[in-house]
């Protein structure tokens, strides 16, 4: 991974761009005194010393002594990792609360998320559901095919099939990736009748748990929320008929 990769990650969980430099140079470098590391990376010994004090008290560098001299060595990002966990963990349990103690009762709770990465997280966030997968109107000439393909739906189905979730997918025609689903565990695929087909099409329907996601696929992308047990129940009614009419793929 480049250093300007890695820069834009750290960034990403508030470690500035500075500190990350001298991190690194230290990573290469083995152990240091500030000097040395001043010199390497061309920043004042006055902002070298700083940089290694903060990230001393992020546990990413230590300090010892050797023949008189500080010298600072770079320890480990699992802390870092298990820094994040933890704040991720927290931030599932906070949300858990605000789900049981503020949101109750069949009142439909709507709302809009825009661009690939809200379709991204609403993907994975389905695993978290454990419950079967419904996906409707899935057409060749759709971008979720795209998204299928790429590394990150590779990683989706394989945590999926892990935790055995079931998918259903209803088709519009015909798809490109009939040979991907053939391989995929806990997957099926039918093709809706021809008096249902479409030649284009540019919504896509998400169905789990009680929840329903539709997303438009006209730039800029928008996703339609709906979470609601009786809304989505209804959609699942109406796609099983579908489903029972339809020909089977996978």
């Amino acid at each position: 991974m480049p250093d300007e990769l890695i820069v834009n990650a750290f960034e990403s969980i508030g470690i500035p761009k500075m500190q990350t430099v001298v991190y690194l140079d230290l990573l290469k470098n083995k152990e240091s005194t500030a000097a040395e590391v001043a010199k390497r990376t061309m920043m004042h010994r006055t902002n070298v010393y700083d940089t290694l004090t903060k990230l001393k008290e992020r546990n990413l560098v230590f300090l010892s002594n050797k023949e008189g001299k500080q010298i600072y060595v770079a320890l480990s990002t699992d802390l870092l990792i298990n820094e994040e966990k933890d704040r991720l963990e927290h931030l599932k349990n906070a949300m858990n609360y605000i789900n049981t103690t503020y949101v109750s009762g069949q009142t439909p709770k709507v709302y809009t998320l825009e661009g690939l990465n809200a379709v991204k997280g609403i993907v994975f966030g389905l695993l978290e559901k454990k419950s079967t997968v419904w996906v409707y109107g899935l057409a060749e000439n759709e971008n979720l095919i795209n998204l299928l393909n790429d590394k990150m739906m590779h990683a989706f189905h394989l945590e999926r099939v892990k935790r055995q979730i079931e998918l259903k997918l209803l088709f519009y025609k015909s798809p490109a990736i009939e040979h991907i689903l053939d391989k995929s565990k806990f997957t099926e695929a039918r093709l809706l009748p021809k008096t249902q087909q479409a030649k284009t099409s540019q919504i896509t329907q998400i169905v789990c748990d009680g929840s329903v996601y539709i997303t438009l696929w006209i730039h800029p992308i928008y996703t339609i929320v709906i979470e609601n047990d009786i809304v989505a129940k209804e959609y699942l009614d109406f796609y099983n008929i579908l489903w029972d009419y339809s020909k089977k793929i996978v």
